[in-house]
């Protein structure tokens, strides 16, 4: 970043050309020197500007002053003058001096950019908004959704591929997290629909998307805006511009294993040595393995038997054009991702059209439809060791045990339960599919000059079916129920209704005004069916035929439903184009919420002083633009479960002969009435700086902040007397507060482009208070069935969410060694720190061991482009994060080189205790022993382009190269950095609970992978 920032120091004070090192054509005698100067419409001069004799590569810049001489142009020939921010002009040479005047383009300061329910100049912006357009979009490889082109792109926003499975999950954070309980996604408004399923659609779709991070613009959306805001712009038809294109890649995806497996005798010798030493008697000749076992040469790397070489594949075709009256976009894409994990896979088909249509001066109408239909076929990779997770039995399964028995049928461990890995993921039978339906119309009216009045309408249908079948002929579990099947059936409905009336008018020339008002009715509505049976005569069903099982093991079925109305309004004001103000309220009425407090408001105001207007700073001579923002604001977080206010009923079974006969179903309260529960409310403070240098070769934004959120939405423990366990209410208080800064840069002009782009974003989370809560404890699964589950993670006041919390450890107790805390200890036992200080190692001597928030995130992006050569290269990094790394804690104790480093009376300098930590009469398995950094900066995409000078019926075609996760620089030894396993496992009443406050294990997790793609892109 120094090095193209002293880059611009130095074109500040002498001439740049970039044109040196290239051979000038060969002229004639009537060729002759043009001189001439290149100001902007203010007659300020431009610096850098590009003089070039088109259609050849003789050229040069221009000076501090504007001035340039380019020698060995002919009459006749075109010179094109060109500036980043302004409108390319060009002039026929017919004199030896040519001066001209560049004017602003619809881009840079000018650009329009949407603020929610509508649209302002870039200059005249007064909050933090961030746009990353269909150019800057990083798309191919594993980009499945929009949430991945947002990544490393935008300051302060950290976007997460928790897992790395096919369509697997994608997790964004807008400076930081701000529940506990409740969602900490942001809100995705798709064309202006507010829609839980933004991230899902076409990314090839995308024209723009905005990020409103602080208050003052995401409290337009009042009780869903505090998480930040997402507003996605897809793509309409322009008028006199028909072109028909298609975008495409096809890829491979290979494993990367970071693990150093031993082999199957090792492991055998590993498991004798763990079974005496384990048994306490040391030389005991009994053990796993028999003498005639050892002799045995089979030895199956499970992690190669399971795993393949991905293919990744990508089609679109788009149709853009229209007349003046009529513009039409339509689109067809299909995704596919064949994961490395056999049998996982992912596909999308999705189609889009979007209608504009202009009636008369007054009217216009739209509208927009999107659909698609995604199908996977997935398993279990969260942090748990349950049989139908199979990363754990690949990573960690018997490797004496072939992968099939020469009758065919799997091999499996002698007298041992359950199936090899090689069977659970070719014989469960794991099928997803999900259809989406969005559709909207709008009319718009100018009744008379300056008024608009916009009304729209629109549904969002959801419908998502999961079937799985373990059979009775090859799985081990199936064979013991004679076929299990379980089908879940979801479905939901979002209608939306928006009035919008907007007036913009300029008093007396200097006072701009544009005032907004609008009203908003949506009602969400959502049911599912879910059943398990078993005992099936025959596996040719599956799960298609649910009454040919003789017993049903459960049903359910639910329905709910939510409805918000809200009325909102804004006020743009600018004065002479310098000072500008915004304010905006929304009230917000919603169903969730207890009735005493259904309805909130939602303020926010921000001002701005474009000082680079002013006289006295154009006269220093230092700044191109220059902007000071502030803003503040309140809004809210209402995403919680339907109903939580209100005093639920449940049924329950009753019995009087205290045997299992049931005497009947009954209804009994299982909640509390609480009609005092209201939405969390975040409260934010915003300040800012935009830069701009070198007529904007160089635009610089800074931003800090401070968040607070209130009324925290927990379940809390109840008072016995009460009559139940526990209930929501609003206590507590969390903070965010950070600095965020961008940096664009153009660093050469010319036939050679550089561009750069930079962003960082620092951010300190901390819980302020819990009320009488106390601490929160997230427990982890346990890692084997022979040990219970432990608390990973804790919601500490003073502390920030995803605080990891265990025991310290000091080591292993050598031999001779006493260590009082521990007076029954073993020599090779773990030893852990007596943090309280009382003489014993108990539960009160855990701490806080790590933290799964990073200090800092950053991306850096490089673009150069020569003729028609395209190259762009993106790094993204994260910084100060920690990870329990519980895979390697059972990898450590019986599958890794790590287990033969184990602590022996003959291998005593080693911190690997003899048995691992799971047999010690002392601590825990959550210790920081595995925690580790999980720091790391990422080449994330490197592409290569050549664009293929067509003239005819190709408007263009450009071809290109990419690799994906190239280079990864980390001290992390697991998969990879960014997984996170149990962080987005929703299940259970306590689900966003734990998915906030329990980041940062890594337990099970796909297999992350490298990407290697080839691609076109090609208009007709």
């Amino acid at each position: 970043m120094v090095s193209f920032i002293a880059l611009f120091l130095a074109m500040g004070t002498t001439q740049i050309s970039v044109f040196a090192a290239v051979p000038s054509p060969v002229v004639d005698q009537q060729t002759r020197t043009v001189k001439g100067t290149v100001k902007d419409k203010t007659g300020e001069p431009v610096m850098g500007a590009t003089v070039l004799v088109k259609g050849t590569t003789n050229g040069t810049t221009t000076d501090l002053d504007g001035n340039y001489t380019l020698s060995g142009v002919r009459d006749g020939q075109i010179l094109s003058y060109s500036f980043i921010g302004m409108k390319t002009k060009e002039v026929q040479v017919s004199s030896s001096t040519i001066d001209v005047v560049l004017e602003e383009d619809a881009i840079g300061l000018e650009e329009v950019v949407a603020i929610g329910y509508g649209y302002v100049k870039k200059k005249d912006l007064t909050g933090a908004v961030s746009t990353v357009s269909a150019k800057d979009m990083t798309l191919g490889g594993t980009v499945s959704n929009a949430a991945l082109a947002l990544q490393g792109k935008s300051a302060g926003v950290q976007v997460s591929q928790s897992s790395k499975a096919p369509g697997g999950t994608i997790s964004v954070r807008v400076r930081g997290s701000n529940s506990i309980s409740s969602s900490n996604e942001p809100l995705y408004v798709v064309d202006g629909f507010p829609t839980t399923q933004g991230l899902n659609i076409n990314p090839n779709d995308i024209e723009s998307m905005e990020i409103l991070k602080d208050a003052s613009a995401t409290a337009i959306y009042g009780a869903r805006g505090a998480n930040g805001v997402v507003l996605i712009t897809t793509k309409r038809g322009k008028a006199g511009e028909n072109r028909i294109s298609y975008n495409g890649y096809l890829g491979v995806q290979k494993i990367q294993n970071p693990f150093d497996f031993i082999s199957a005798k090792e492991y055998m010798n590993l498991k004798n040595a763990l079974y005496q030493e384990i048994d306490g008697q040391e030389g005991n000749p009994n053990g796993v393995y028999t003498p005639s076992q050892l002799q045995s040469n089979v030895d199956t790397d499970w992690l190669d038997v399971c795993t393949r070489l991905g293919i990744v594949q990508d089609d679109n075709v788009q149709f853009v054009g229209g007349s003046d009256k009529t513009k039409v976009m339509t689109s067809l894409g299909y995704y596919g991702q064949q994961g490395v994990l056999k049998n996982t896979d992912f596909k999308r088909y999705s189609g889009r059209v979007n209608v504009d249509q202009t009636i008369n001066d007054y009217i216009k109408a739209g509208a927009t439809v999107y659909a698609h239909r995604e199908d996977s076929k997935y398993q279990q990779y969260s942090g748990n060791i349950v049989n139908s997770n199979v990363l754990l039995s690949v990573l960690q399964y018997d490797p004496t045990v072939k992968p099939y028995n020469e009758d065919g049928s799997y091999g499996r461990v002698p007298g041992g339960r359950g199936d090899n890995p090689l069977a659970n993921l070719l014989e469960r039978n794991n099928k997803s599919q999900s259809d989406k339906f969005n559709g909207t119309a709008f009319l718009e009216i100018h009744p008379f000059q300056d008024l608009t009045l916009k009304a729209t309408g629109g549904a969002e249908i959801l419908h998502n079916f999961q079937g799985t079948y373990l059979p009775s002929s090859t799985t081990y579990q199936g064979s013991i129920d004679n076929g299990i099947a379980t089908t879940y059936d979801y479905s939901s409905t979002n209608l939306l209704f928006e009035g919008i009336a907007n007036y913009m008018h300029t008093f007396n020339k200097v006072h701009d005004f544009n005032a907004m008002l609008g009203y908003t009715y949506e009602k969400y509505t959502s049911e599912y069916r879910s059943m398990t049976a078993k005992n099936f005569s025959t596996d040719v069903f599956t799960w298609n035929n649910i009454g040919a099982a003789s017993e049903k093991t459960s049903i359910g079925s639910n329905k709910t439903e939510n409805i918000l109305i809200s009325f909102l309004g804004r006020l743009n004001y600018s004065y002479n184009g310098k000072y500008l103000a915004t304010f905006t309220i929304r009230r917000d009425g919603s169903s969730r919420f207890g009735k005493n407090e259904h309805w909130g408001t939602f303020p926010s105001g921000s001002l701005a002083w474009r000082a680079g207007e002013e006289n006295f700073i154009k006269n220093l001579g230092i700044f191109s633009n220059l902007k000071v923002r502030a803003g503040f604001g309140v809004t809210g977080n209402e995403r919680i479960g339907d109903y939580a206010s209100y005093a639920l009923m449940s049924t329950t079974h009753l019995t009087f002969d205290g045997s299992s006969n049931v005497t009947g179903t009954h209804l009994r309260q299982s909640s509390a009435e609480n009609p005092d529960l209201k939405w969390e409310t975040t409260t934010q403070y915003n300040v800012g700086l935009d830069m701009g240098f070198f007529n904007d070769r160089l635009a610089v934004t800074i931003d800090a902040y401070y968040k607070k959120t209130n009324d925290l939405l927990l379940n809390v423990s109840l008072p016995l007397y009460s009559g139940y366990i526990s209930g929501q209410q609003n206590v507590g208080s969390i903070s965010n507060k950070g600095i965020e800064l961008d940096i664009t840069s153009h660093n050469l002009t010319g036939p050679l482009v550089w561009d750069t782009k930079f962003n960082i974003g620092f951010n300190k989370n901390e819980v302020l208070n819990l009320g009488s809560q106390g601490d929160i404890y997230i427990t982890s699964s346990k890692p084997m069935g022979t040990v219970s589950e432990e608390h990973y993670a804790v919601v500490r006041e003073g502390e920030a969410l995803g605080s990891l919390f265990g025991y310290k450890y000091l080591g292993v107790l050598q031999q001779g060694e006493t260590y009082a805390p521990q007076p029954n200890a073993k020599q090779g036992d773990p030893k852990f720190a007596d943090v309280n200080g009382d003489g014993q190692i108990t539960s009160a001597d855990r701490t806080i061991i790590g933290h799964a928030s990073p200090d800092f995130i950053f991306g850096l992006t490089n673009t150069f482009s020569y003729k028609n050569f395209d190259l762009n290269i993106f790094f993204q990094g994260s910084v100060g994060n920690d990870l329990l790394n519980m895979t390697r804690m059972n990898l450590e104790w019986d599958r890794t080189t790590d287990a033969l480093k184990r602590w022996t009376s003959s291998n005593m300098n080693t911190d690997i205790p003899r048995n691992g930590f799971y047999y010690s009469k002392y601590g825990g398995y959550i210790n920081d022993h595995f925690i580790e950094d999980a720091s790391f900066v990422r080449l994330k995409n490197i592409t290569l382009g050549y664009t293929i000078p067509f003239k005819k019926v190709i408007s263009s075609c450009r071809v290109y190269i990419a690799a994906e996760n190239l280079l990864t620089l980390t001290g992390y030894s697991g998969w990879d950095p960014e997984v996170d396993t149990k962080a987005y496992e929703y299940s259970g009443s306590n689900s966003k609970q734990t998915a906030n406050a329990g980041a940062g294990l890594d337990f099970n997790s796909y297999p992350a992978m490298r990407t290697y793609t080839v691609g076109m892109n090609i208009t007709f």
